[in-house]
């Protein structure tokens, strides 16, 4: 199944997500420390061409991503979920997007604005559609490296809802992000619409739950 129903992700927004996921966690942030880390040579100009090029290519599928995403139906929240989990939840998704383009972006301004060669795949060099302008360049790099926090809060978060969902709710938030065939537990009718003390799957909401 390739789009998205409001029961669960497709197969493309499944592979964006762990595609982007594996990027950034794998590659950019290993690449990031290590070459702040290392003595100048060789293994630090390697890490950081990786760190640019990595963060092009993460920047242009967060667009894919996030047009896929508003053009497709997006699966809905368990309707029993107290509402604060739920402003949580779409607070963190929210976040992690405009972390995914907001780092990009001041990392590129602040690398081409402060006069170093911005390599996309060692091809071209996209540090000259930007003019060196070094006192601006300082605003980004503080930006840059502010947001590298609020990425791994958010990814803490993120990661720590969908463990909560899966093992302690036991519902399929999680499942449905890791195939977009493998069954999942029955939808109640009427479940989708989200009604307050309703259960979206088969599960009854718990009594006197809080908001």
């Amino acid at each position: 199944m390739r789009e998205n129903t409001e029961e669960r992700w497709g197969s493309v927004q499944i592979g964006l997500h762990w595609t982007i996921a594996a990027l950034v966690l794998l590659v950019q942030v290993p690449a990031g420390i290590t070459m702040v880390w290392v003595e100048p040579g060789t293994v630090q100009n390697v890490c950081y061409n990786i760190h640019k090029t990595n963060g092009i290519v993460i920047f242009l599928l967060a667009i894919v991503r996030l047009g896929w995403r508003w053009s497709h139906s997006v699966p809905v929240l368990p309707a029993d979920m107290p509402e604060w989990q739920a402003r949580l939840a779409r607070t963190t998704h929210a976040l992690l997007y405009v972390v995914l383009f907001a780092m990009p972006i001041t990392g590129f301004l602040y690398t081409a604005m402060g006069g170093f060669p911005v390599p996309f795949f060692m091809l071209y060099d996209l540090a000259r559609f930007v003019p060196e302008n070094k006192p601006v360049a300082e605003i980004f790099k503080y930006t840059h490296l502010t947001l590298q926090f609020v990425l791994y809060i958010t990814v803490v978060l993120h990661v720590s809802g969908a463990l909560y969902h899966h093992f302690a709710r036991r519902d399929p938030v999680l499942l449905r992000m890791l195939s977009p065939t493998r069954p999942l537990p029955a939808l109640r009718q009427g479940a989708l619409d989200k009604r307050p003390g309703e259960g979206l799957y088969d599960q009854p909401a718990q009594p006197g739950a809080r908001k």
